[in-house]
């Protein structure tokens, strides 16, 4: 008597660990491929005291950037043959689909990335790393602009290591009011979000980081979200396509420095925070 092979695997999807740097930036919905965005300055000036029933005084006008972006069309599809579909004991479809939403994360991080890079450049060693990141937050860094840090593995486990003088840790976990629950962590008060090295950087070890206001410093174009669609195929199984266009621009270059940080030659982990 032949026993029919019978293999019961349920998949369960790994760890997701991805941030998806598109929802920390502006994401603007726009209806043509290409076009300007304005950015609005800070203003400089101020009002001054006027006499009862004297004429108004001229405001100077406000002065805007003007950003341009395009958009490219990026898509793809994954074959599915009859007999997967039949034979798998989960609904293979529905994995699929959460494939390519992993896939187009990955793209819109992809692209992302580059633009973070763009930014002024600042160096640390590790033994300087509190205090640099100090001095871009405090001093760098206009007032107005709100505060995030985008870094990689790498630099996320010096940090980790991290003390303060009284030998406290100086990372600590993130409050989801202020984070949506995302970050990995909060240093010096600022939501730490976590990326793979070769992200940000171009090799496994790379200790690279952003620092800054996301959604001032990067346009997110959004022309079309992911569209999935069943293609005409010839085999015997079907073509499950996804569709999506945008683009990503620098907007204000003045709200975030891009970080690369070295390890100390004394090889010490302590910080020199207060």
């Amino acid at each position: 008597m032949l026993i029919p092979e019978e293999i019961i695997y349920d998949p369960t999807a790994e760890v997701n660990s991805v941030v998806d740097l598109s929802t920390l930036v502006t994401k603007t919905p726009v209806t043509t491929p290409k076009g300007t965005y304005p950015i609005l300055k800070r203003a400089t000036d101020r009002f001054s005291s006027v006499a009862e029933l004297a004429e108004n005084p001229t405001l100077a006008e406000p002065e805007f950037e003007q950003v341009d972006w395009s958009v490219g069309t990026y898509r793809g599809a994954i074959p599915l043959s009859e007999e997967a579909i039949a034979d798998s004991k989960v609904d293979l479809t529905a994995l699929v689909g959460q494939s390519i939403n992993e896939k187009s994360v990955n793209t819109y991080n992809a692209m992302i990335a580059p633009v973070l890079q763009s930014f002024t450049a600042k160096a640390t060693t590790t033994d300087t790393l509190v205090d640099g990141l100090k001095h871009i937050l405090n001093v760098d860094l206009d007032p107005a602009y709100s505060r995030a840090l985008v870094v990689t593995q790498s630099l996320f486990n010096t940090l980790d290591t991290l003390k303060d003088k009284n030998g406290r840790y100086l990372l600590h976990n993130a409050s989801d009011s202020i984070t949506d629950g995302t970050a990995k962590g909060s240093v010096l008060g600022v939501p730490v979000y976590v990326v793979g090295d070769t992200l940000l950087g171009s090799a496994a070890g790379d200790q690279k980081a952003f620092v800054g206001d996301l959604k001032r410093g990067v346009l997110f174009a959004d022309r079309q979200q992911v569209t999935l669609a069943w293609e005409e195929s010839k085999i015997y199984g079907r073509y499950l396509g996804a569709a999506f266009r945008f683009g990503v621009q620098k907007a204000d270059s003045n709200a975030g420095y891009f970080v690369t940080n070295t390890d100390a030659a004394s090889g010490s982990t302590s910080g020199t925070g207060k």
